[in-house]
């Protein structure tokens, strides 16, 4: 790689809008919990990722879960049904 492309390279993410750099992912999820109910039902949800490895967390009974390990850190999801 040249210096001449690095320093082009550089100037382009300097100059990059931050929206555009880093955009938040768009979801109507709602929050997941990492403590366990115990006076209510819930799911269990886990999953894992290469860098982070096993993870836990609880949705309400009526959700979906789901891992994005493409975030830093990964986003656990807790996906609200359909209406």
């Amino acid at each position: 790689m040249t210096r001449r492309w690095r320093w082009a390279l550089l100037i382009q993410l300097a100059v990059m809008p931050a929206a555009f750099a880093q955009q938040p992912a768009a979801s109507p999820d709602a929050p997941a919990s990492f403590v366990e109910s115990t006076d209510a039902a819930h799911r269990h949800c886990s999953g894992s990722c290469l860098k982070t490895g096993a993870l836990q967390w609880f949705c309400r009974p009526d959700q979906t879960c789901s891992l994005d390990c493409a975030t830093a850190p990964p986003k656990m999801h807790c996906h609200d049904p359909k209406r």
